[in-house]
């Protein structure tokens, strides 16, 4: 009798350890992960995440923990240099963002030069299919968990622009719209728009800036993106 008990506890045991293969007691009821062996959790995951114990095969148990690590940062993008925290996804088409300066390829559309400085990125709509995006992400970068003020000039000319659109969200979860404009609102070549936006804080941020094809004639252009803790002015 004795045996059989100590058998169940040895198979509940092991049942309570696996857990599919991740997650344990712990770690599982406080949305934890578990980091490679040996590899300390703010080497893994980035600033702000810590060791609550033990995933099954000695693997940390980490959790991220939001509160207290808002600081001031500022982040500035006018594509003069390739220093931005908004970085390019590998494209899956050749429908990407491209750096300019001047006017753009296609008559009828984009913008005549650049709104701050010389250059700016934008998307060449005779390139891809429709449906197509092209993607800015700062999801390589460890952003304080903060508030945040977004701002940025944009261009969309043309009877067939596409969309522009800005997601922000947690790092490795699904995002969020925040911020959307679908076809042509610039009506001259020389007609940036400005956008600014107040983001709530999340405790690891992720912003996307995606352009979507539509058509032929509506190149999208973008820049001087600003990116800073605290609420806008």
């Amino acid at each position: 009798m004795m045996k059989f008990c100590c058998l169940i506890v040895t198979i509940f045991c092991a049942i309570r350890v696996s857990n599919c293969g991740r997650l344990t007691g712990n770690c599982l009821t406080s949305n934890g992960k578990c980091a490679r062996k040996g590899v300390a959790c703010d080497d893994a995951f980035g600033e702000g995440w810590i060791d609550k114990g033990k995933c099954c095969n000695d693997r940390p148990c980490c959790i991220y923990k939001c509160p207290n690590l808002c600081r001031s940062a500022n982040y500035s993008c006018g594509f003069e240099t390739p220093e931005c925290v908004f970085q390019f996804v590998t494209p899956i088409s050749d429908y990407v963002w491209s750096y300019k300066t001047g006017p753009t390829n296609t008559g009828g559309t984009g913008p005549s030069g650049a709104a701050e400085g010389t250059h700016y990125l934008y998307t060449e709509a005779n390139n891809g299919e429709k449906g197509d995006t092209a993607i800015l992400t700062t999801d390589a970068a460890n952003l304080p968990a903060c508030p945040y003020c977004l701002s940025f000039k944009y261009h969309m000319m043309g009877p067939e622009a596409g969309s522009l659109e800005i997601c922000v969200g947690e790092k490795g979860l699904p995002y969020g719209k925040k911020w959307e404009y679908i076809g042509g609102l610039s009506l001259s070549h020389d007609d940036w728009q400005k956008v600014t936006l107040n983001i709530p804080q999340y405790c690891n941020p992720v912003f996307t800036i995606m352009s979507t094809k539509n058509g032929t004639i509506g190149d999208v252009a973008i820049d001087d993106i600003i990116l800073r803790t605290g609420a806008c002015d």
